[in-house]
């Protein structure tokens, strides 16, 4: 089948010969994904309740009668676009509504195939559909109850959830017959259940559909009616809303580069769209959700991890993100994994904390530059003060405006700095109370991004990526308050680091630990310098000859460890962090690589631009960066849009091309 991403003259097109398929939300949380074939349980319409932070699938698939199969999809960034046969179906998922428009090109029927649950739910029993008309709309409702060959109890409602249907075309057919689906994407991530019955619920008539979900019936039916009503006007915001994006002046950069490719640049957008539709405002919560269709949270890592691209998208909001996470430091200097209603989780992090102070950087550096212009104007004040002319009544006004603007900056930057350093000195405080001996950060079992155990591989002790964020940490507050307390902290961390962590070939994972990890990346992205440029020169040869992967990946295992897995395991574990190639580690060691020597690695870094590129455009999910890959070869595989993949590309396209 045809794939094309659809971006104006620069739009490309391509054959693939694997099941594809796109992802739209709303910015609500809630979305909805459609594959060529639909084998994953996660595939088709969801409603997000914010309240309780629950995802709520409804719809299974919407089903051209008599059709042939997809011939091509083309990605149109605020919309998808589907021909099967004669037939084109349009898709549009509008921001801010809990509804689906979906439009044909001609008068069709469709099969409306529905299996209402909450997203991890794969209870069997208990499932009931009402449905009837109401002010002229189709309402479908949903009512979980429990059943005692499921459940504790019998006969109690959990939840209900209403779909409320409006077509040009007053027909329907009530087809009422469950039918059983074998989803094959599942059996190949070994996530049970393979086989589900779901509901064929209706047949419908028309050329234009809305499906509009709620928990209340009312709020659906009024929604829908206005969706309905103002479509148009809708679809045109969907389209200056993307545009709008695109005015970004990091993002003009890119697109105006003769020197990067059609394909980079679309990627590139792609990254840029996917990232912010994992972006959820809404009356509870604002945050990015680590990915979809699995990780429908805001995990602080995660998050954080994504600030410094997100900011090309909206820098006040990531600004905002990252003063919210300033004030949740906890006693004992670490963050909370989870944020929003839902903000505990019985696993702590190691190192979400140290990400938080790692973007604080980018926050101080550009106060700096800014106090850098400050100072210029306070220069050319003095001088006109000085000039004789100044006494007249029009200057003296204008110097004294100027004067007041550079006053509330400079009382602006001094709150920030107040606000950064009085965080950092209770995160290092409770840090070096809690979670630090011999001087090293000290973690737990599986509390690092590697955050599974497998035979005994847990990465507990002390991580060198951790070891690099601390010092970063005594770095930036060193800057800030210029306590030398912080410098001789930062000295002696990084002399026992150096002296316990690096052989002069060889960067350790962790303490007593030589096992080849691409932790050693996130180590010099995080604090470069740990070593000399000579020395992570060295330090990358050697590790690279273990990890790296032809097909342009890294492994996350030395590939001669006696655990390292080529083929992806999907929810048993043993691949996830011993083998499985993640794709944003994979683009932020390209971005190391880039700034150690551009030159010596330009075959690794191209590689690795390549199978980024090509994962985005055409494997998996269109458009969206995913999980990881097996390390076999280049795969789309794991969560199908996942934030960190789609930031990490960003940053690194921009550090290659700014």
């Amino acid at each position: 089948m045809e794939v094309m991403h659809n971006l104006g003259n620069s739009s490309i097109r391509k054959d693939v010969d694997e099941n594809v398929g796109f992802m739209l939300t709303n910015k609500k949380g809630g979305y909805c994904s459609f594959f060529n074939e639909q084998d994953s349980r996660y595939l088709g319409l969801f409603y997000f309740d914010a309240k309780t932070m629950s995802m709520f699938k409804f719809i299974e698939n919407i089903e051209i009668v008599n059709s042939d199969k997809v011939s091509s999809l083309k990605n149109g960034f605020y919309f998808a676009e589907r021909k099967k046969g004669n037939s084109v179906e349009s898709f549009t998922m509008p921001r801010n509504f809990n509804s689906l428009i979906y439009e044909l090109n001609s008068e069709n029927e469709i099969n409306l195939i529905l299996d209402c649950k909450n997203s991890y739910d794969n209870r069997e029993w208990g499932r009931n559909y009402e449905i009837f008309e109401e002010h002229g709309m189709l309402i479908v409702k949903f009512t979980k109850i429990t059943d005692k060959r499921e459940d504790t109890t019998d006969g109690l409602a959990e939840f209900i959830l209403y779909m409320v249907i409006k077509n040009d075309k007053n027909y329907y057919n009530k087809n009422g017959k469950w039918v059983e689906r074998e989803y094959l994407l599942d059996k190949e991530r070994n996530s049970p259940p393979i086989k589900r019955h779901v509901y064929n619920a209706l047949r419908l008539k028309g050329s234009k559909f809305i499906f509009s979900l709620s928990k209340n019936k009312n709020d659906a039916i009024e929604e829908c009616n206005y969706v309905y009503s103002n479509l148009l006007e809708i679809k045109n915001k969907e389209k200056e809303s993307f545009l709008e994006i695109l005015k970004n002046e990091n993002i003009g950069k890119i697109l105006t580069n003769k020197k990067i490719s059609n394909e980079i640049k679309i990627a590139y957008v792609n990254a840029i769209n996917s990232l912010n539709n994992l972006s959820v405002r809404n009356k509870n919560n604002f945050g990015i959700f680590a990915g979809l269709p699995w990780f429908f949270q805001f995990w602080s890592r995660d998050v954080l991890v994504s600030l410094k691209a997100f900011s090309n998208i909206s820098n006040h909001s990531a600004k905002k993100l990252i003063f919210e996470y300033l004030n949740k430091i906890k006693n004992d200097g670490r963050l909370p994994n989870l944020f929003g209603e839902i903000d505990t989780y019985s696993i702590s992090n190691a190192d979400s904390h140290g990400w938080l102070f790692l973007r604080c950087n980018n926050i101080v550096n550009q106060i700096n530059r800014n106090k850098d212009i400050i100072n210029s104007i306070k220069k050319s004040i003095s001088l006109m003060r000085q000039n004789k002319s100044s006494s007249s009544s029009r200057i003296r006004e204008y110097i004294k405006k100027c004067v007041s603007v550079v006053n509330k900056k400079e009382d602006e930057f001094h709150k920030i700095f107040y606000e950064i350093e009085g965080s950092l000195e209770k995160s290092l405080d409770g840090l070096l109370k809690k979670h630090t001996k011999d001087g090293f950060e000290v973690n737990n079992a599986k509390e690092t991004w590697m955050d599974t155990d497998y035979e005994g591989d847990d990465r507990k002790g002390s991580r060198i990526e951790v070891q690099a964020l601390r010092l970063n940490m005594y770095k930036l507050l060193f800057h800030l308050t210029l306590n030398h307390k912080y410098k001789v902290l930062e000295n002696i961390l990084k002399t026992k680091v150096r002296r316990t962590f690096w052989d002069g070939k060889i960067l350790a994972d962790g303490f007593e630990d030589f096992t080849i990890r691409p932790n050693i990346f996130m180590a010099a992205y995080a604090y470069p310098e740990l070593l000399g440029n000579s020395e992570w020169e060295a330090c990358f040869e050697n590790a690279l000859k273990g990890l790296w992967l032809d097909w342009g990946g890294l492994s996350t295992i030395d590939r001669s460890n006696a655990l390292f897995t080529e083929e992806s395991t999907g929810e048993e574990k043993k691949s996830y962090h011993r083998g499985d190639s993640w794709f944003w580690i994979n683009n932020l060691a390209a971005i190391q690589l880039n700034r150690v020597n551009n030159k010596k690695f330009n075959n690794e870094i191209k590689k690795i631009v390549e199978a980024s590129t090509n994962e985005i455009l055409w494997k998996g999910c269109i458009g969206c960066h995913s999980e990881l890959s097996s390390a076999k070869e280049l795969r789309s595989q794991g969560c199908f849009n996942q934030a960190w993949s789609n930031a990490m590309y960003i940053e690194l396209i921009d550090e290659m091309f700014q």
